[in-house]
């Protein structure tokens, strides 16, 4: 058998020294090599997007701070102007005080309204206005005889009532007609015209919509505008009666907005942002617009996930009073979302095992060999 070295067998201070801090190498680049081996590492590639017929989850939760949940409708439509007769849809509205709290826990279900094909957006006011006949004063309730009062021409089918000024608002709404002049009517005198939407307007309420949309990829919008909507023949009306002074506030804050699911490391930009408006912008149009980017995330455990990412800018556009709107600006939030051509491909990837197992060796064998030169350099000199 080879004999040890004399400096092998002989305990000196040197050798206590240098074995300590060798093994105090050891360990510090073991550790290090093994945080190595256990880090997920993430890698880029940017591919061609070649997926068709695929539908997108748009996820959000928007608070408008003014706008009772009575007066916000939500509408969807793609930038070719086509229907999306098979948009899935979950939203639900929750009403808030002037502080910003719940007033009634229980949200309330709402229906997303068609999107249009060759319809035009447009407001109350800005179609042409149909001579009605002028209120005529009503005849004595007989005892008895059930009240039925006159919708003044406005009326679906012959001898339908109008007894209230909510009725009366409808039936003007359904004819296209304009419901500023209703104030002068037997139902509407001395009412808000807007009905109980107006009065929850004067309290200051507010209203946080979340929920989800599932829609095919192409480029469109969805935006949340104010007032009642209705549909009639090619047009799509937004009733603003409720907006007696012609001006409302379009703050709002975008809690959450995804288009996808999410995944390890995701950002979503607009995520808790606000924007908050003074009496300088008594009405306006927000829009943001968002390029979305396909992205398929590959986990390490060999799942798949198909989402996006996005970035964003936005732009504020204010309009004139809500009584000279002209069709294709009407108020809101709006988000415009287009979708790149490019795909992002995330794909977690580790260390292999036997590239560990190396440098553990590598480790061992280098500080063992160092050492034991400087041992023999000391321990000769």
């Amino acid at each position: 058998f080879p004999k040890l070295h004399d400096e092998l067998k002989v305990k000196t201070l040197s050798g206590g020294a240098v074995s300590i801090v060798s093994a105090f190498c050891i360990f510090v680049l073991f550790v290090s090599e093994l945080s190595i081996y256990l880090t997920v590492k993430k890698t880029d590639h940017v591919l061609v997007d070649k997926s068709r017929d695929v539908e997108v989850l748009i996820n959000f939760d928007i608070t408008v701070h003014r706008l009772p949940c009575k007066l916000v409708s939500i509408d969807a439509k793609d930038s070719f102007g086509q229907h999306q007769t098979n948009v899935l849809h979950h939203i639900h509205k929750y009403r808030l005080d002037s502080a910003g709290e719940y007033v009634d826990e229980s949200p309330e279900k709402i229906e997303l309204k068609q999107t249009l094909a060759t319809e035009e957006l447009t407001q109350l006011d800005s179609i042409p206005k149909v001579q009605t006949p002028a209120p005529t004063p009503q005849p004595t309730e007989a005892p008895g005889e059930k009240k039925c009062l006159d919708c003044f021409g406005a009326a679906k089918y012959p001898g339908a009532c109008c007894n209230t000024c909510e009725e009366l608002r409808q039936a003007y709404m359904n004819r296209g007609w304009s419901t500023q002049t209703l104030g002068n009517t037997p139902q509407c005198k001395g009412k808000p015209i807007g009905g109980d939407g107006a009065d929850l307007l004067a309290k200051g309420e507010g209203c946080r919509i979340s929920g989800y949309l599932n829609v095919s990829k192409v480029q469109g919008y969805f935006h949340l505008s104010p007032g009642k909507t209705k549909q009639m023949n090619t047009l799509h009306i937004y009733d603003m009666g409720a907006f007696t002074d012609g001006k409302f506030n379009i703050s709002h804050t975008v809690h959450s907005l995804s288009f996808g699911k999410q995944y390890p490391g995701s950002h979503n930009p607009l995520d808790n942002t606000t924007k908050s408006f003074g009496e300088e912008v008594t009405i306006g149009m927000f829009q943001y617009y968002i390029k979305v980017v396909p992205t398929r995330y590959n986990h390490l455990n060999g799942n798949t996930v198909e989402t996006n990412q996005f970035s964003v800018t936005d732009h504020l556009r204010i309009l004139p009073s809500i009584r000279s709107l002209k069709p294709g600006s009407l108020p809101g939030v709006f988000v415009h979302y287009d979708f790149s051509p490019m795909r992002v491909e995330i794909t977690e990837s580790r260390q292999p095992l036997a590239h560990f197992l190396t440098q553990l060796c590598a480790i061992l064998g280098g500080v063992f060999t160092v050492s034991g030169i400087i041992d023999q350099m000391v321990y000769q000199s």
